[in-house]
């Protein structure tokens, strides 16, 4: 069910006469929706009931009506004409106190009342009250006052003829008198309230609400107010809320010392209306503004739309016209966008967008167009053309033309056009072309140039300054093209250039952020057997002289190639020949101390090998010293490679040299493998290509023959309560009872704790740590094994076999007594006699039982 909001008034309040009944009322009101529509045009049914003293007050009377909604959302209705549910209308007696109106509707028309509202009826119309008071009757002397408390309408007066129901006249001529004068006495009244009210119930076009007339040359009505409106007209409908109309004189005056004389607006974001519609059948002006000051004659701005729009449709006239009589400016266009124009011409038919010409001056400073930028330190633009059009195939997007002959002694006069960047300090271009296309067809080119006759050039680029240094012309491109292409269709040179002073006749170079060539020369033609390119001297300086000068340069200074199917002796892409009985064939000198390059280079990619070196006589194949800190040699394959960083093969079976001889004299190790990667063995050992040894990644080695070690006994090694110091060889271990992981020497006989000894010569060592961790300071505790093991006669003489156990004195084994060994006491077996007095050692077979 819809919401709906209704808003009502009581109006006229009694139509009766002094003898007929029932009495009524009129009830007006504005229904809507729950989104604020009006409902037009609708069938409405109304409950309505009087309470009495309260809006819950005791019911005095209720009755049901029905009607429809007009064209606006306003229904009218009488109250007392409709069906009562409850009491009479007529017996109501009104002077018994307050009285409330409360409605309930049904949009429907039906009886699902589903809105309720409850108003107090502020005046009761007279003639009701006067009926219940006794007939209205009476009389009073002028001049009369009196101070009622009553919510009802204190005076009312009906006329049902022609005449003016209430008229006050005053004949006086003192100033700001009234004929008749309402006054709201309270200072904070409720809103809309009025001191004076006219309301005209007509439906035509011709009633009037209020009418203020004046004979002379005042006002016919006047309003003033210090913060509020003076006068306020409003239109609920397609009327008018305020008229102003002169026959002879100015139909609407607004005038202000310190504000705004007029402010038109429309606060409705869906009214697509004019805020200000100004019309003229005549000849003049539509709009006439002035200024005698600095201020702007009209200002105007939109949000999307035009901020001035002005049509015509005759070619004699124009949509907007600026005249300029002085110094300034006959149109001035203003924008702070960074995408929309200041000033736009647009041409929608065959003519001109903007056309500015001279008309009248001869005297060669007039300017047709003139665009200025830097006013002001301003940036941008001075002009700009486009063409939006992609089948835009007949005009050109800016054309000069002129039939002048031109200017020989001053060559920047009489130009069809002439660019200028007057700025010695600029980095401009006086002239900048640019052609966005993916065709490279005659013609496509930024700058077009053509020279039709029999002479002339199709570009000259001439720096006329003889101490300048900048060039005459610098091509670059961005893309995979060519910077220049010449083409010489004859005999001539495709390029030409010689030089009169020091400099290079030619000179090519590629700038720091570039990686490309600084030359490049190619025949394409299997017929032609000259060089690519001649390079001649007659003096004494190097042919050819090439060199990368950049320190971060990944560029070679020279590279041959030869692109060829055979490997004949002299096809190579560099060929160096020593003829003479010193002197090298090749040389490549690295002559920077502190560089990291080698001298030399050799790649390939295909299966061939990067350097192939032969020595026919008694010499290397391939000698390589170090002075330095680098390897002599040194092999890698790198992340991309599936290949051996080395490889050393001997072929002759009588060869009884080793195939890799590794000598050193200095103190750092022989041979050092380092496995870096995530898989795979550190070494790998095989006989007849078959693996008999290897040693894995994380260290550990597996041997099909076994291992032989020159120790006698397994060992790990612990912390120790003390320093490392306080302990040696053969020393009895036990488990420390304070610390975790760590051990002490024995003190008690027959120790449950006991867990090794201090091994001599552990032929293993057990280790939680890195291989590289510093594990001085903590013991070898052997575990099993040949252990040469501190022993004393406390317990009697120790026969080989004997179990041993620890004893009082610390860190020493004695004889055990069988019948007193448990679990866990036992050292070992002793493999050797002991009587004598003292501590001393004997070999013992440890193994903790």
């Amino acid at each position: 069910m819809k919401k709906i909001l209704l808003t009502f008034w009581i109006l006229c309040g009694l139509f009766m006469g002094l003898s007929q009944a029932p009495e009524k009322m009129s009830y007006q009101a504005v229904v809507r929706n729950g989104s604020g529509q009006l409902l037009i045009n609708q069938g409405i049914a109304i409950k309505v009931s009087l309470l009495q003293g309260s809006p819950a007050g005791t019911l005095a009377y209720s009755e049901r009506l029905t009607g429809n909604t007009n064209a606006n959302g306003l229904i009218t209705m009488e109250i007392g004409t409709g069906t009562v549910l409850s009491g009479v209308f007529s017996s109501i007696d009104w002077t018994l106190g307050n009285y409330y109106l409360k409605t309930e509707t049904d949009p429907s028309g039906g009886t699902n009342y589903t809105i309720a509202g409850t108003s107090q009826l502020l005046s009761v119309p007279y003639a009701m009250y006067a009926k219940s008071a006794g007939g209205g009757g009476g009389s009073f002397t002028i001049p009369y006052a009196n101070i009622v408390n009553n919510p009802s309408t204190l005076f009312s007066l009906t006329n049902d003829g022609d005449g003016t129901s209430l008229e006050g006249v005053n004949n006086t001529t003192t100033s700001s008198i009234a004929a008749m004068r309402g006054i709201v006495s309270n200072t904070a009244p409720g809103g809309f309230s009025s001191a004076v009210r006219g309301i005209n119930n007509g439906t035509g076009g011709l009633g009037i609400g209020v009418w203020g007339s004046q004979a002379g040359s005042g006002w016919g009505v006047y309003g003033v107010t210090p913060n509020g409106l003076g006068v306020y007209g409003n239109s609920s409908a397609n009327g008018t809320g305020v008229y102003a109309n002169s026959n002879t004189g100015t139909g609407l005056t607004a005038t202000s010392n310190s504000g705004i004389p007029a402010s038109i607006s429309i606060f409705n974001n869906a009214n697509n209306n004019s805020a200000l519609s100004v019309s003229t059948v005549g000849n003049g002006t539509v709009v006439n503004v002035t200024t005698s000051g600095n201020g702007t004659g009209v200002s105007s701005s939109t949000g999307s739309g035009f901020a001035i729009h002005g049509s015509t449709s005759s070619q004699s006239s124009a949509g907007i016209v600026g005249d300029n009589t002085g110094a300034g400016e006959a149109v001035v266009g203003r924008t702070t966008s960074d995408i929309a124009a200041a000033v736009v011409g647009r041409n929608d038919g065959g003519g001109y967008g903007v056309r500015g010409f001279v008309a009248t001056n001869t005297a060669g400073t007039g300017i047709g167009v003139y665009g200025q930028v830097g006013l002001n330190n301003s940036t941008g633009r001075a002009g700009r053309f486009e063409n939006f059009n992609q089948t835009n195939t007949e005009a050109n997007t800016f054309e000069v033309l002129s039939n002048g002959n031109g200017n020989i002694p001053d060559n920047t006069k009489g130009n069809a056009a002439s660019f200028l960047l007057d700025n010695n300090n600029s980095v401009g271009a006086a002239v900048r072309g640019e052609v966005n296309t993916i065709f490279g067809n005659f013609g496509a080119a930024a700058v077009f140039g053509v020279s039709s006759g029999t002479g002339g050039r199709a570009g000259l680029f001439y720096a006329s300054n003889p101490s300048g240094n900048g060039a005459s012309l610098i091509a670059l491109t961005d893309g995979n093209g060519n910077a220049i292409t010449a083409n010489a269709g004859k005999d001539g040179n495709g390029v030409e250039t010689n030089i009169d002073g020091a400099g290079n006749a030619l000179y090519a170079w590629v700038p720091s952020f570039a990686t490309g060539r600084a030359g490049r020369f190619e025949i394409f033609n299997e017929n032609n057997t000259s060089d690519v390119v001649t390079v001649k001297t007659i003096g004494n300086g190097i042919a050819g002289n090439f060199k990368v000068d950049r320190t971060t340069g990944t560029s070679a200074a020279v590279k041959g190639e030869v692109n060829s199917q055979f490997a004949n002796f002299g096809t190579a892409g560099i060929y160096g020949v020593s003829s003479g009985t010193g002197g090298y064939a090749g040389l490549f000198y690295a002559s920077n101390a502190t560089g990291n390059g080698p001298s030399l280079l050799a790649l390939t990619d295909g299966n061939g090998n990067g350097i192939t070196a032969n020595a026919g006589g008694s010499g290397d194949g391939i000698e390589a010293s170090c002075d330095g800190n680098g390897n002599a040699i040194s092999g890698f394959i790198p992340n991309f490679g599936t290949g051996k960083a080395g490889r050393f093969a001997n072929f002759n079976n009588s060869n009884g040299q080793p195939v890799v001889h590794v000598t050193t004299t200095g103190t750092g190790s022989t041979l050092l493998v380092n496995h870096q990667g995530p898989s795979g063995n550190i070494a790998v050992y095989q006989s007849a290509s078959v693996n008999v040894a290897r040693i894995n990644k994380s260290g550990m080695g597996f041997f099909n023959g076994g291992t032989q070690n020159s120790g006698a006994d397994v060992a790990e090694a612990f912390d120790v309560e003390g320093t490392i110091s306080e302990y040696e060889a053969g020393d009895i271990l036990v488990i420390s009872t304070n610390s975790d992981r760590t051990v002490e020497k024995s003190s008690v006989p027959y120790s449950p704790l006991v867990a090794g000894v201090y091994a001599t010569k552990p032929g293993v060592l057990l280790t939680e740590e890195h291989i590289d961790t510093d594990i001085s300071n903590k013991v070898p505790m052997g575990v099993i094994g040949v252990i040469p093991t501190k022993v004393c006669i406390e317990n009697g003489k120790i026969k080989r076999g004997d179990l041993l156990v620890t004893s009082s004195q610390a860190g020493i084994a004695m004889k055990a007594n069988p019948k007193k060994v448990k679990i866990g006491q036992v050292i070992g077996k002793a493999l050797q006699d002991y009587d004598q007095k003292g501590v001393g050692k004997i070999q013992v077979l440890v193994n903790i039982k």
